[in-house]
């Protein structure tokens, strides 16, 4: 009995920092389930609060989603015994304003189907370092099924929930409270209905004053983006714009970020195309995206290309070094059969402007050496800096376990030393 109990009160991380030859990453502990607990691509499962990074994470025992913290003393999650969710097929979108902790969690399905979709919000208390649910929560966004639902708040403290359901992307938001949301309505924008099952939809918060809606349609081969004015009525949407367009642009994997505290507006956006059924190795597999304030256009850099075989690409953006860290998986070894197939998280990244990304896979950041299975990266929506770091979760759902890995951020670019000039002679006396 003495030997079980320490078993039993092991963290739910202990033990893995002495790693195999050619892992990469720290092993964390198991799940059960036929789902992959770290997806979907535009959901976040980490948030930062209070030095310390946290997670949604699986129980394996009890099959349901617990708030656990990360030791980065010996790199291992601890279980704070705050439940999420008791629906193990359910999949969840987290937010961290500073305040209140904010849960969209729901059923994931690709065909639809009744399953209410809940939001809990939380209260944190700093001197237990716990989470207490608040009174009147969970409350129900929708009565669907999804493949992903994702929030956000805007600028005026009113929460929008954005997913797609029966060929249309559907927002709903919030009226008089955290608590009541709208009736979801089909968002009024061109591109926006004659949606295949595969799609999804992703919504952010930016440049303090607006909201986004970013979606794939792939029937007409197009990724498009609509903008609500905070001051606007909630029904108001601007008329949407195409972030990519062309044979083959777009494909349902999308990962929507904007700079905080960034008045200018940016968004970025990591995006997968439809090119590997061309079997071009040249071609772009994986798009940064990043949307010019001033104009809305969008501009594009080429993460990885075909013959990098990338798919489910998350992204980070640091702004203590002012750049975009994105991580996606791809095969641990040179194989690229022009599917999106598991085996290792890899990371590159690159200036906020000019967005550059040096070619390859990248630096694997998360790899199982024993079974090449890695997939679903998932991170938090807020923007990291040196204070942070970067910490990064990824499932291996043959293996059923967890790895994450613990990051240093980008060290920042030096100031360019300055250069004295002289244009005029002095005169005499």
């Amino acid at each position: 009995m003495a030997v079980l109990t320490v078993v039993l009160l092991l963290p739910f991380g202990q033990g893995v920092a002495e790693a195999d030859p050619g892992d990469y990453g720290y092993m964390d502990g198991t799940y059960s389930g036929t789902n992959s607990p770290t997806g979907e691509k535009p959901e976040s499962k980490l948030w930062f609060n209070d030095g310390s990074w946290w997670a949604s994470i699986l129980d394996p025992v009890t099959k349901q989603y617990m708030i656990q913290r990360l030791d980065r003393g010996n790199q291992s999650w601890v279980n704070t015994g705050t439940v999420l969710d008791t629906r193990p097929a359910s999949r969840a979108d987290i937010l961290w304003d500073g305040t209140h902790l904010y849960v969209a969690s729901h059923v994931f399905s690709t065909s639809g189907g009744s399953s209410p979709a809940h939001l809990y919000r939380f209260s944190y208390d700093g001197s237990t370092r716990t989470y207490r649910l608040d009174s009147g929560f969970p409350v129900t966004i929708n009565n669907v099924a999804s493949e992903t639902l994702t929030i956000d708040r805007d600028s005026r403290g009113r929460l929008w929930a954005s997913w797609t359901q029966s060929g249309s992307v559907y927002v709903s938001w919030t009226t008089t409270g955290d608590g009541v949301w709208s009736t979801p309505a089909v968002l009024p924008a061109t591109g926006a209905t004659g949606l295949g099952s595969d799609d999804i939809s992703s919504v952010v918060a930016f440049g303090g004053n607006s909201v986004g809606v970013m979606w794939s349609n792939q029937a007409v081969s197009a990724m498009y983006f609509a903008v609500h004015r905070d001051a606007d009525p909630a029904t108001t949407w601007q008329a949407s714009r195409t972030a990519v367009q062309g044979p083959k642009s777009a494909d349902d994997h999308i990962n929507l970020k904007a700079l905080q505290g960034d008045s200018q507006g940016r968004v970025f956006a990591a995006v997968k195309t439809n090119f590997d059924a061309l079997k071009t190795s040249s071609a772009p597999q994986i798009l940064v995206l990043a949307r010019e304030a001033a104009t809305g256009d969008w501009t594009s850099a080429a993460f990885g290309r075909i013959s990098d075989c990338h798919t489910r690409p998350v992204m980070l953006i640091d702004s203590s070094a002012q750049r975009l860290h994105v991580f996606a998986t791809a095969p641990s070894d040179s194989s690229c059969p022009f599917t999106g197939t598991p085996g290792t998280i890899y990371e590159k990244n690159s200036p906020l402007s000019p967005m550059s990304f040096p070619l390859g896979k990248g630096t694997p950041v998360i790899r199982d050496a024993s079974s090449p299975n890695m997939n679903n990266v998932t991170t938090t929506k807020q923007t990291v800096n040196n204070v942070t770091g970067m910490v990064v979760l990824a499932s291996d759902n043959v293996a059923k376990r967890y790895w994450h890995a613990d990051l240093p951020p980008t060290a920042p670019t030096p100031p360019t030393a300055p250069v004295a000039s002289f244009t005029a002679t002095p005169s005499s006396g």
